[in-house]
């Protein structure tokens, strides 16, 4: 059995926007082509692929499989096909797909994207949320171009954006001793927001646990997004790194303390996987990203 090229497009599309409407949008066609599509691939592969759920239309494990077989082969004739071809980021209509913590989307997201409009108007950018158990995976697929993580990941391509951060308490003015470093009975009376370790900060739960004390976690999320407003709001700390803690300082009256026991600097780098995302627009977008993170003088 053999599939047109058409048709492995369409079901890659499907599947990352869960939705026949926005696949469409996405190949220029209409929906009753893509609907289409879709029938003639169930049909080909004896598998529905596809079924409605709450969030639209969830792939089955079938689905699932081909999918990581589709990007790569997909990817493998894009790269063959434009092999002799020099890549022109003005003229590109391609979707580029970057994982990102949402400290990495709060850091370093508007300083991609104002390169990016410029440098290929015709691109968009897909942010894919940070399930660090995933991105190995992800990247080897071809299901993203790149992740940006302060967690050491074993994938072949590697660079490092942001060179020794490290991990500080943020707490209200009004509860901060004077010390530059906060003390373990005050760190220990304080109700603490805790991170969800899936997106990507680990470090420090694990650091914790090396201490083998009971903190008081108040609250738990996977991100960061309400953060400063609970922390000043409820007289409650969180941990985070140090740049993003001096963001927080400039908007809103807390403290920066340091830890109450040492935890290591950490490097925060942007993973590819080389044999998918060595050459070609994959390549490009990686060397954007790098570069416009790149700090003045650095």
């Amino acid at each position: 059995m053999s599939l047109d090229l058409n048709l492995i497009r369409t079901f890659l599309s499907i599947y990352d926007h869960r939705s026949v409407t926005r696949a469409a949008q996405d190949l220029s066609l209409t929906q009753p082509t893509v609907s289409h599509a879709l029938g003639r691939l169930r049909r080909a592969l004896h598998d529905p692929l596809f079924v409605r759920g709450p969030g639209g239309y969830e792939p089955t494990a079938r689905a699932s499989e081909l999918a990581a077989v589709f990007r790569k082969s997909v990817l493998a004739v894009d790269e063959a096909v434009d092999a002799d071809r020099v890549f022109d980021p003005s003229q590109t209509s391609r979707t580029f797909r970057l994982c990102l913590t949402d400290i990495g989307e709060n850091a370093f997201l508007p300083r991609i994207m104002k390169q990016l409009v410029v440098q290929a108007p015709g691109a968009s950018l897909e942010v894919v949320p940070m399930q660090i158990s995933q991105v190995q995976s992800w990247l080897a697929h071809g299901e993203i171009d790149g992740a940006i993580a302060s967690i050491p990941l074993e994938v072949s391509g590697r660079r490092t954006i942001v060179a020794d951060d490290r991990y500080v308490c943020v707490l209200p003015q009004d509860a901060a001793a004077p010390e530059s470093r906060i003390g373990w009975k005050d760190f220990l009376a304080l109700k603490h927001v805790a991170m969800d370790p899936a997106a990507g900060h680990d470090q420090v739960e694990q650091a914790i646990r090396a201490q083998q004390v009971d903190r008081t976690i108040a609250l738990r999320v996977p991100h960061f997004t309400a953060l400063a407003e609970v922390v000043v709001g409820c007289g409650m700390v969180a941990i985070l790194p140090r740049q993003m803690a001096t963001r927080m300082a400039e908007r809103w009256p807390v403290a920066i303390r340091e830890l109450p026991f040492d935890m290591p600097q950490f490097e925060v780098t942007l993973y590819w996987d080389a044999a998918v995302s060595s050459t070609g627009a994959a390549a490009w977008f990686l060397d954007l990203v790098a570069e416009s993170l790149v700090e003045p003088g650095g």
